[in-house]
């Protein structure tokens, strides 16, 4: 072993020099004239220990270090993940052969190179597929269930073995097929895998992109459609449609909706085509050109009740099409009565609309409205619940001979709620005063339109607002956003930028929240059978951007609820709920559970109980879960059974019930991820060289690169340092306090402190 000391000062030499002088002549300079008055042997004491204070100080800037240098003769290794999974049956080798067995080959030929290897370094096989094992010969089959290639590389990684790594070889089709636990990233592996073992991980691709030798084969991937939706709603379905061996052949795709008529919860239901309407598009037929190729498709359909809907995207097998698991992909979709249709009218550049409208992710749908001269259907009888009139003039209603503030005013009369918000162009500067849909408005219109391009001043209020309930409105279900601190979490909310100065147009409208100097900011009333609400603000956005996004939502969400009458809706205050719907068998399976009191809020003492009953109807199995803030989450492990797995949830508070159970349930799909789709990855296998610092190495030139590895010459000594601070340490600090305590204490016993 070698020892060396060596330095690493806190800045260059030169200018650490330059400190050091300093510092010396500091103390040289400065501290003899105060100490002058003491005896010659004590003044050459307290400089001696002043000096040697500064001497540690510039030994720690200095940091100096002791360098061990040992040689770590443990033997290498060379280690060869070969993959066994069943893909590598797939025979797209020459003359028909399989993967796994031109990758035996492959060992057999280059066994001469493998011998020359074995005198300076040991050789070892990790065959893996959904776990890893050491072999010392091959296995003559490949009958692994998954490729987890990235667990492959982690367990690897995280090996202590007695000989060090040189290289890693990995010999696959380069396609991770796994999930659950075993779904491990093979990229973030080979990252952790470089930076931990500093050790080159070269790939021999085994397989082929496409799959083209293997006869017809149609898949569906990729399925995609929203899990909640409401009823009467035009519901879009997209998917991939995979199709191998299938050119000039007619490939039918059609939706299918499970008929759940006369049963209960854990029975299926009957499999039917969805029904067909001038406005839905319920099957295609695809006419691919080529052997392989991979199609997108969009089909839609109307759920016209309330309930759960088990939908199903189904590609028609081919006449000899021997694989027909994978020509299917169901899931679950809920229909709500809770939903509606709202409809936002206001001009381009207003950032409020860009934040109102997410709540098109929840179950209310909004339509953007730019021109309403456009959409000939926008005031049709019975299409919006509610109608959000923006910073929009009323001039942007008339059209050649029509008046459309007549229509607009019919549907409010009818029923649809109305929200206004505040703006420069809207209420009386607007020019609604005398209009049909003005009178509908709770607040007094004055005066004529402003010109364009101008503003009436008369009509804002310039200065910072905060939103405030009043009395009123501190019980009204649209300003109750934290029930039991409710007034205290308005006063927390970022302030506004300004406000539409508004005046009550009777008695009868309630002012429901004002600013902190009693502006009217938010009015609302009844007009026959709707209801209509006017906002002076145009920036609740700010609510969101000040990190309030939960609450700007809820606001927003009672809003419409309230206009559309629907504040009372007995849906269910018990919720369950599981996102995403689909999972492969082993796969982890959220489930949510939420109860909330009639303002939609959750209650914060519930107590959960979630149970999960599988198609084979066997006994209920119970889950357990956590509590949270909105009410309990649970994670159910799916199993390796396909089929509807039903969710019971129920609630209690203070030990009593509350609701009635709520089911819901997921599907376990009855795929086989490993064959469904068994082309080979080379970008993966490229990736994972590239991330290690290796390369992809062909599997007829492996041999000619071991020889050349070797004749590189494979050092089977490691040469490993390791640094022991000098200067980091108590000791150092001990003896600089103790050396500077001490010059004081002598100091002071002269009274010279």
């Amino acid at each position: 072993m070698d020892v060396h000391l060596v330095f690493s000062p806190v800045w260059s030499w030169p200018l650490m020099l330059l400190v050091a002088g300093l510092v010396y002549g500091l103390v040289l300079g400065t501290y003899p004239s105060r100490i002058q008055a003491f005896p010659t042997a004590k003044r050459r004491l307290l400089l001696g220990m002043r000096l040697l204070a500064a001497t540690v100080l510039l030994f720690a800037m200095f940091r100096p270090a002791l360098e061990f240098s040992e040689i770590d003769e443990r033997g290498a290794q060379l280690v060869f993940l070969v993959d066994h999974s069943r893909s590598m049956n797939t025979p797209d080798g020459p003359a028909g052969t399989t993967r796994g067995q031109q990758l035996r080959k492959t060992i057999e030929e280059i066994a001469p190179s493998l011998k020359n290897l074995r005198e300076k370094v040991d050789i070892r096989f990790i065959e893996f597929a959904e776990s890893s094992k050491s072999v010392e010969t091959l296995t003559p089959t490949d009958d692994g269930q998954f490729t987890a290639i990235g667990l492959a590389i982690e367990e690897l990684r995280k090996e202590d073995q007695a000989k060090r790594l040189a290289a890693t070889f990995l010999l696959s089709d380069g396609a991770q097929r796994a999930s659950g636990e075993i779904d491990v990233d093979p990229r973030a592996a080979a990252r952790r895998f470089a930076a931990q073992k500093s050790v080159p991980i070269y790939t021999t691709l085994y397989g082929t992109p496409e799959i083209t030798t293997t006869g017809s084969d149609i898949a569906v991937e990729d399925l995609l459609v929203n899990s909640l939706t409401y009823e009467r709603k035009i519901e879009v379905v997209k998917a991939r449609i995979r199709m191998v061996g299938a050119a000039g052949r007619k490939v039918r795709v059609k939706l299918m909706i499970e008929d759940r008529t006369g049963k209960r919860p854990g029975e299926t239901g009957e499999w039917k085509d969805a029904p067909v309407s001038l406005d839905t598009r319920t099957s295609v037929e695809l006419s691919p050109t080529e052997n392989a190729v991979a199609q997108p498709v969009q089909l839609s359909f109307v759920a016209m009740m309330p309930g759960e809907y088990k939908i199903a995207l189904v590609a028609e097998p081919l006449m000899g099409e021997v694989k027909t698991t994978n020509n299917r992909l169901e899931t679950l979709i809920t229909v709500t009565k809770g939903g509606m249709s709202v409809a936002y009218i206001d001009r381009l550049g207003r950032t409020e609309q860009k934040f109102i409208r997410r709540l098109n992710e929840t179950r209310i749908r909004l339509d953007w409205i730019e021109d309403p001269k456009r959409d000939a259907s926008l005031f049709a009888k019975g299409k919006y619940d509610v109608y959000i009139l923006g910073d929009v003039p009323a001039s942007v209603f008339l059209a050649p001979g029509k008046n459309l503030l007549n229509d607009f005013a019919a549907r409010v009369r009818e029923g649809a709620g109305l929200c206004l918000l505040g703006g420069e162009l809207n209420y009386s500067t607007g020019g609604y005063a005398g209009t049909e849909l003005g009178k509908l408005f709770p607040v007094k219109l004055e005066g004529t339109a402003t010109p364009p391009g101008m503003i009436d001043p008369t009509q804002q209020l310039r200065k910072k607002i905060q939103m405030l309930p009043t009395e009123t409105g501190e019980s009204h279900f649209l300003m109750v956003i934290n029930p039991g601190s409710n007034d205290q979490t308005w006063r927390t909310l970022p302030q506004l930028n300004g406000a539409t100065r508004l005046t009550p147009a009777n008695a009868s409208v309630e002012i429901l929240a004002e600013s902190a100097d009693g502006d009217p900011l938010l009015l609302a009333t009844d007009v026959g059978r709707s209801r209509v609400a006017a906002l002076a603000v145009d920036e609740t956005y700010l609510w969101h951007l000040g990190g309030y996004g939960p609450l700007h939502q809820r606001f927003w969400q009672q809003m419409l609820l309230w206009l559309a009458h629907k504040e009372q809706d007995s849906d269910q205050p018990l919720q369950v709920i599981i996102d995403p719907r689909n999972f492969a068998p082993g796969g982890k399976v959220p489930i949510v559970m939420k109860l909330h009191d009639k303002q939609n809020q959750p209650i914060p003492n519930a107590e959960f109980q979630v149970e999960v009953q599988g198609p084979q109807q066997g006994k209920p199995v119970p889950v357990a879960s956590q509590k949270n803030a909105e009410g309990a989450i649970a994670e159910f492990v799916s199993p390796a059974v396909p089929g509807d797995y039903w969710v019971t949830a129920r609630a209690t508070v203070e030990g009593k019930s509350a609701g009635i159970p709520t089911t819901t349930r997921f599907i376990v799909e009855a795929r086989d991820p490993e064959l469904d789709n068994p082309a080979a990855d080379p970008d993966l296998m490229a990736e994972i060289a590239e991330l290690t610092g290796a390369s992809v190495v062909p599997p007829e030139k492996l041999g000619a690169f071991l020889d050349d590895l070797l004749k590189s010459g494979i050092s089977t000594e490691l040469t490993r340092n390791r640094l022991v601070n000098l200067w980091d340490n108590w000791p150092l600090m001990l003896v600089f306090v103790g050396l500077m305590t001490a010059e004081w204490f002598i100091r002071k016993r002269n009274g010279l402190v």
